[in-house]
């Protein structure tokens, strides 16, 4: 995982005086002797805390460019960003790459490089190779033309802001508060001519994913199809395991954002079956549960309906996969924690800026932070912190198999078409917020659901009827994960679950009330 910042700049100016320089593992985020400007400076400290473990600057005065990365090094050889790629690209990449080309001891930036390298340089075919979770930023620096986009679901965060008058360009994984920027759509290249200051956001890697309207009222075919879903999401769970090699390290257990619910339950049980199967991995999995003391309803984080079904849903576990390692980490917060970070979510979110937004945001922040209260199977307070770097995610499953209750009495006509924008909006619904917050603890996430063979399985394969309240998947969960009564479980929220929603004792505000 890593951060991307770009600056393009074609007037000269005091302001936009850029001078050659390439300065490595920057230790206070920025380069003191680079004369970038104020704004650009304004949003180094955001990308340096998506790459912790290493940071760098790349300045072109030919180029009138400025390129700052920051890395989480999860897979080997450690590659740094950017990356010049021979006299012909510069590249920034974020995320994660599955191609079956790519072995285990192979760095998916390499990967990337070594198509580039090959002296293909049709740019939009080699992106529409790749299968992950990426952004991406890449820089033909004899065409001058930039591109930049996100993978095709859009599970990770970027955002650009261009002015139609200068043609001044900056691209980053998160902007704060800054009016002016987009977020990328899902599956768009976008590229950007220099000589022409013409911008292309007409290329898509593929079209967008449509629900089937067919249906089997006699569930014939039902067992059928939770067998082949069940063995994709392994599959999906494996490549999103196997890929992790600080695994293989004591200090770097596997993570779950856990409400104790059906989805996260899902894939926690998915984790475990493999590292059951491969004794080289550490074994095991943290399961991080997050409560709000909430002035408005006076519950402690202790007693939220999330913490509770939680720990039900974790001793379940335990006695499903006794060699496991099963932590549940219990994160506690505050109202003053929640008063103290509540600025920074706000300008991680943006341009998302809804009391629903911020609920959600905040839960997750403070889900994917290093602290919490570490108990093991007898109830016993462990350690203080957790030491994961990669989390899984159930997002996805509520799009793809009708887990919302607004869903709950629609015809299956209805049904089809709802879900179907609901899977092709959820890069903008949910995708940018969860990402720019949860990276900003320095961690990656990662979504099963979402792998892209998963979606069109789901989507083109699965009978409508299967997706009445997730019914193919609460199938899937009783029958070959012995999840019992969490297969049951109702759909909450996460900031109902959490009681993040709604924290102060306004009790006239809604979620789409924009923030004040």
């Amino acid at each position: 995982m890593c951060g991307i910042l770009l600056h393009y700049a074609p007037l000269k100016s005091d302001n936009h005086c850029f001078v050659d320089e390439y300065v490595e593992d920057i230790a206070d985020g920025h380069s003191q002797r680079s004369k970038t400007t104020a704004f650009f400076d304004s949003m180094v400290p955001y990308i340096k805390s998506r790459g912790p473990d290493y940071s760098s600057l790349r300045v072109s005065s030919e180029h009138s460019t400025a390129w700052y990365s920051s890395v989480l090094s999860l897979r080997e050889p450690f590659t740094s960003q950017s990356v010049k790629v021979g006299n012909r690209f510069i590249l920034q990449f974020n995320g994660e790459l599955y191609n079956q080309e790519i072995t285990a001891h192979d760095n998916d930036t390499q990967f990337i490089v070594s198509k580039l390298q090959e002296g293909y340089h049709d740019v939009c075919q080699i992106i529409r190779q790749l299968s992950g979770e990426f952004a991406y930023t890449l820089y033909d620096l004899q065409q001058r033309k930039f591109y930049y986009g996100r993978d095709n679901v859009g599970k990770r965060s970027l955002s650009y802001h261009l002015s139609a008058i200068t043609g001044e360009l900056y691209i980053s994984s998160v902007s704060g508060a800054i009016p002016g920027f987009k977020d990328c759509i899902a599956g768009v290249v976008y590229v950007y001519d220099t000589e022409s200051k013409t911008l292309d956001d007409s290329i898509k890697l593929e079209s967008q994913y449509f629900i089937t309207k067919k249906l089997d009222e006699e569930l014939t075919c039902l067992d059928s199809t939770v067998e082949q879903l069940y063995g994709m999401l392994s599959l999906a769970v494996r490549k999103r395991v196997l890929s992790i090699h600080p695994l293989h390290l004591e200090q770097s257990p596997v993570g779950v954002l856990f409400s104790g619910g059906l989805d996260c339950s899902v894939i926690a049980a998915l984790i475990c079956e493999q590292l059951q199967k491969y004794p080289v991995c550490r074994r095991t999995i943290e399961l991080l549960n997050v409560g709000f003391e909430n002035p408005r309803t006076g519950i402690l984080p202790q007693k939220t309906p999330d913490r509770i079904l939680a720990k039900r849903s974790t001793k379940l576990l335990r006695k499903l996969y006794p060699e496991i390692d099963i932590r549940l980490i219990e994160i506690d917060v505050s109202y003053e924690d929640y008063l103290r970070v509540r600025p920074h979510v706000i300008k991680l979110m943006y341009p998302k800026n809804t009391e629903m937004d911020l609920s959600i945001a905040m839960a997750f922040y403070f889900a994917s932070g290093r602290m919490g209260e570490v108990c093991d199977s007898s109830g016993n307070i462990m350690q203080s912190s957790r030491n994961g770097i990669v989390l899984f995610s159930g997002l996805g499953a509520d799009e793809l198999y009708g887990g919302y209750h607004k869903l709950a009495n629609k015809s299956p006509s209805e049904l089809k078409e709802e879900l179907t924008r609901q899977i092709n909006n959820i890069h903008d619904r949910n995708l940018n917020r969860d990402d720019k917050v949860i990276a900003d603890n320095g961690v990656e996430v990662r979504y099963p659901f979402l792998d892209h063979d998963v979606i069109k399985f789901s989507t083109e394969e699965i009978p409508i009827n299967y997706k009445v309240n997730k019914m193919i998947l609460r199938r899937l969960a009783s029958h070959q994960l012995s999840l019992g009564l969490i297969s049951d479980e109702p759909k909450r929220a996460i900031q109902f679950g959490a009681r993040s929603a709604k924290m102060t004792k306004d009790g006239n505000k809604h979620g789409t009330d924009l923030l004040s």
